[in-house]
């Protein structure tokens, strides 16, 4: 089975979508498919990230229009044809992009989270905790389209789920802090939540892990050098290992929210792009989290306020761990690859 995968990653758009469709495509490999990944060449892109996972990444000059990613996604598909399944992870790419390609694939997956545009698709993906979610791409997609909805779906690499199954209970005190607000960071996040934490928490240790397209590496490592309970990594290649030995995670919302359910990492969290909000503030309101809203109203007190609440309080720490790891099991790619191998 032939797949190709089209998605991009940069300084903007985050490295997320490039980290799940990874965990799909390891699941797909592992079921004997041969994939390819075709990406934009952008700052701060994941390329070199793909190619080091093994697998081949094609790339596309930057691109202005819909329908100029259409022409050289079709031009780079008819360099090998036979292709069952095209994967799209990518918010800017909607319909009028899918239906150029069709002919050139068997089957076309989409994975979206914002249901905000029409969708030409067979199967749609969307790994996120939603109050409605069998209503929300009514009128979006055909009735015919495999919706795959929740994290059951979540897309993980197979180290969460050894993870999980090896995981020890956790106590709910808090001594070490895990501080990650993805791949790139350009508001500079991590700086902005440090300033807060690091004086009022000497007693805690903070594991900080920034990506490669990280822009503000000087400045972070000048704010924490007079610190001696901080850790500043990049691009770490150990994310289920660090989230098991934390205690609390501090960061953003997206694709980290299911990393930490897998592991069942309680955690405070702060939105740094508009498709996060929703879903911290849905976990918010249930416990499952402790949601302090976007960056741009971010408050210090706040997060000081939350975390020392927290410290004070193993119980609420245990349960809101517990309550977050019920919804993912890590096997989600598992699953996701199974449908389309069964549909070939």
């Amino acid at each position: 089975m032939k797949v190709a995968i089209r998605v991009d990653a940069s300084r903007e758009i985050g490295h997320g979508h490039v980290v799940r469709c990874l965990a799909l495509a390891d699941a797909l490999s592992r079921e004997g498919a041969e994939v390819v990944f075709m990406c934009q060449q952008l700052p701060g892109d994941a390329v070199e990230q793909i190619r080091e996972a093994g697998f081949l990444c094609w790339l596309l000059s930057p691109v202005s229009s819909v329908e100029e990613d259409a022409d050289q996604t079709a031009s780079l598909l008819d360099h090998a044809p036979g292709w069952n399944w095209l994967v799209v992870d990518h918010y800017r790419l909607s319909v009028r992009w899918s239906r150029v390609l069709r002919a050139r694939v068997g089957h076309i997956l989409a994975i979206d989270d914002l249901a905000n545009r029409l969708i030409d698709c067979d199967v749609l993906l969307d790994q996120n905790l939603h109050p409605d979610p069998t209503r929300r791409y009514a009128g979006l997609v055909a009735p015919t389209s495999l919706q795959l909805l929740g994290p059951d779906y979540a897309l993980l690499r197979p180290e969460f789920q050894r993870a999980r199954e090896a995981l020890q209970s956790r106590d709910g005190q808090l001594q070490r802090v895990l501080v990650c607000f993805g791949g790139s960071d350009v508001p500079n996040a991590t700086q902005i939540a440090l300033l807060a934490l690091l004086p009022a928490f000497p007693r805690l240790s903070f594991d900080v892990v920034v990506g490669a397209a990280y822009p503000h590496e000087v400045s972070l490592r000048q704010i924490c050098a007079t610190h001696a309970n901080v850790q500043i990594t990049v691009a770490a290649e150990d994310m289920v290992s660090r989230m098991v030995e934390a205690d609390l995670f501090v960061g953003a919302g997206g694709s980290m929210t299911w990393e930490r359910a897998a592991v069942g990492l309680p955690g405070v969290t702060i939105s740094i792009a508009e498709n996060q909000r929703s879903l911290c503030r849905l976990l918010h309101d249930r416990s499952e989290s402790v949601d302090l809203g976007p960056l741009e109203a971010f408050d210090p007190a706040a997060l000081c306020e939350a975390v020392r609440h927290l410290a004070s309080d193993a119980g609420a720490v245990r349960e809101m761990g517990k309550a977050l790891s019920r919804h993912c099991d890590g096997r989600g790619a598992m699953r996701v690859a199974a449908v389309l191998c069964a549909q070939p």
